[in-house]
């Protein structure tokens, strides 16, 4: 057959090379004799079969390279052994004619001049089917490229990763796929190795076909012949993204631990504490600088030593007790009282010591705190002190209150008798001046017995406790009105349901008592209304008592708590100034709180809640 003057060999060809065409479809439309010579078969019967249909060897790599020529329209070439005869399989897309599909040109070049042992050329063959195999079947990426760096094989396993199709498998399709940050030092690298031939190894990142980037270890080696010329390149790709993962989970798990050794580091040294650790062997591996000062050490003459060593005269040893913690487990916490090592003085400490234990339960050493105690104990025994003095002094004035209220009130008695009976022996002869003046008398006499009365009172409000006990609040308001009996018009309304309380039933009547007894008398009405309500809070009860008297300024809402404050003189209303006091020193003690909204002309409410659970004396 005669092939088309830009297809025919040029003079002087050897016999070693032939050439073919195929078409758009795959099938051979021309070839050259040596092409058919070389395949050991008749041009004739060439002509019109597919190119997977060619006598080459079993699973040979050439119809897939025909094929990447075709659809890729770029050229590619192999080597394969053909009948005993390592042959360059060169396959170069061709420009279609006007109106014309596109066609393929396949060269055959036989490498050797001489044909190999049969028997050597087929275990070759066998040899590179077996390797072709393992490399198609395992799940890592490979393939070879010429001397140049074009690819000239791919493994199936690139395709299925990148999601890329074997029509895209041109020398620059890798590029496309490989993260933007990672693709500058690949080429380089690539390049170099392309130059000098070194080997190429170096991690980057690859896209999925799903678009993620995964990383990869990739390693690209010469395969050289007896004279050390390169021959191709045989590469491999890893997938590395879970070592890269695990890499990273131990670099932040080293971070997070530096963090936390840090700030140990930072806790140790500042904790206003003495602090140190010790081995399995009870010797010091740190210590901090005010236990130093209190042992009278330096921190660098502690390392490595026991206690004992250290301290040989201590008694009882605290060594021993680190020992039984390390062999128990369990942390002990006691004081010690003792003089310091480092300034001879006597003191208190608080120590608490801990086993340090692995995760796995290993017990590593044992870590002490210790608190210097000594300042506090002595305040608790200055303050025990001072609450014994107190309590000396509050009974020592229970004692007087009771005398002086006896012993005052008895010439108070005296002198209301004496008025009485004057007043009896010469009521028919006693001018109405002096029985004015009589009247004036016995009324101050009842002020001074009832100011004794107030005074006793206060000093006794919350320091005086009674047993708790169940009181139904409602029953005692009734009680409470019984003995006020407010003479008509005025009256007292309970206007809600009032709560069962667990109290001391004496002085919650006394608030009351107190409450209701000065809304009646400061109402300056005959017609008074006092009304008494309660609402639950989160902490127990608010109880109020208003009135409809003429109200309070705000500037005295304060004032009226205090001891002997009244806002009108005692001739206009009648009043020691001690029962709104009496009831704010009752409620606090119980850890309640008073209050009273009010305004001049609209009446006053007074509050006062009270806790659920009062605080013990």
């Amino acid at each position: 057959m005669t092939l088309p003057a830009a297809l025919s060999p040029p003079s002087g060809l050897p016999a070693q090379e032939g050439m073919a065409i195929f078409d758009a479809s795959g099938r051979l439309t021309e070839c050259s004799a040596e092409f058919a010579q070389l395949l050991g078969e008749n041009p004739q019967k060439l002509l019109g079969r597919a190119y997977e249909e060619l006598p080459l060897s079993s699973g040979s790599p050439a119809p897939a390279l025909i094929r990447q020529a075709r659809e890729t329209g770029r050229a590619a070439s192999q080597n394969l052994v053909v009948r005993d005869t390592l042959l360059r399989v060169s396959a170069q897309p061709l420009l279609a004619r006007e109106g014309g599909a596109p066609q393929v040109a396949v060269t055959l070049l036989a490498l050797a001049q001489e044909q190999a042992p049969r028997e050597r050329m087929q275990q070759l063959e066998t040899d590179l089917a077996r390797f072709r195999s393992l490399f198609e079947n395992l799940p890592l990426i490979f393939w070879t490229v010429q001397q140049d760096g074009t690819p000239d094989y791919i493994n199936w396993f690139w395709f299925a990763f990148t999601g890329l199709s074997p029509g895209q498998a041109d020398g620059e399709a890798w590029k496309k796929v490989t993260h933007p940050e990672d693709l500058p030092e690949f080429v380089r690298r690539w390049g170099h190795s392309l130059a000098t031939g070194e080997p190429c190894e170096l991690e980057c990142r690859f896209r999925r076909h799903d678009g993620a980037w995964i990383w990869h270890r990739v390693r690209a080696f010469p395969l050289r012949d007896a004279e050390g010329r390169i021959l191709s390149w045989i590469g491999c790709s890893t997938d590395i993204q879970e070592s890269r993962n695990a890499v990273e989970r131990a670099e932040e798990e080293r971070r997070k631990a530096e963090q936390v050794r840090a700030a140990l580091d930072t806790f140790f040294d500042a904790v206003p504490a003495g602090m140190a650790l010790f081995d399995e062997n009870l010797r010091y591996t740190r210590i901090n600088r005010p236990l130093a000062e209190m042992n009278g050490l330096s921190v660098e003459a502690h390392i490595g030593h026991t206690p004992r060593e250290l301290f040989p005269n201590l008694s009882p040893h605290p060594e021993d007790l680190f020992r039984q913690v390390l062999t128990t487990g369990e942390t002990v916490t006691f004081e010690s009282t003792g003089n310091s090592q480092a300034s001879g003085e006597e003191g208190t400490w608080l120590a608490c010591t801990a086993p340090v234990c692995a995760p796995d339960g290993h017990r590593l050493g044992v870590v002490i705190v210790i608190l210097d105690i000594s300042h506090r104990k002595r305040a608790e025994a200055e303050r025990d002190r001072l609450i014994a003095a107190l309590e000396r002094s509050n009974k020592e004035l229970d004692q007087f209150a009771y005398v002086a209220s006896h012993d005052l009130k008895a010439p108070l008695r005296g002198i209301t008798n004496l008025a009485q009976w004057i007043g009896d022996d010469l009521k028919d002869i006693m001018p109405d001046e002096t029985r004015g003046q009589m009247r004036l008398l016995t009324g101050r006499v009842h002020r001074m017995e009832a100011l004794i009365n107030g005074i006793l009172d206060y000093s006794r409000a919350g320091r005086v406790r009674d047993k708790p006990e169940s009181v139904d609040v409602g029953a005692l308001l009734n009680e409470t009105i019984e003995l006020l009996s407010p003479a008509p018009p005025a009256s007292i309304q309970v206007e809600t349901r009032m709560p069962v309380l667990h109290c001391e039933r004496v002085p919650f009547q006394q608030i009351f008592l107190n409450l209701i007894s000065n809304a009646l008398k400061h109402a300056m009405r005959p017609d008074a209304l006092v009304r008494v309500r309660c609402s639950e809070t989160a902490n127990g009860w608010e109880f109020a008592v208003a009135d409809n008297g003429p109200g309070i300024a705000p500037e005295y809402h304060e004032r009226i708590w205090g001891i002997f404050q009244t806002l009108r003189a005692r001739d206009q209303v009648e009043g020691t100034g001690i029962g709104l006091s009496v009831v704010k020193k009752i409620v606090e003690a119980r850890g309640g709180s008073v209050r009273v909204e009010s305004a001049e002309g609209q009446g006053a409410t007074f509050f006062f809640t009270w806790p659920t659970s009062t605080p013990k004396k």
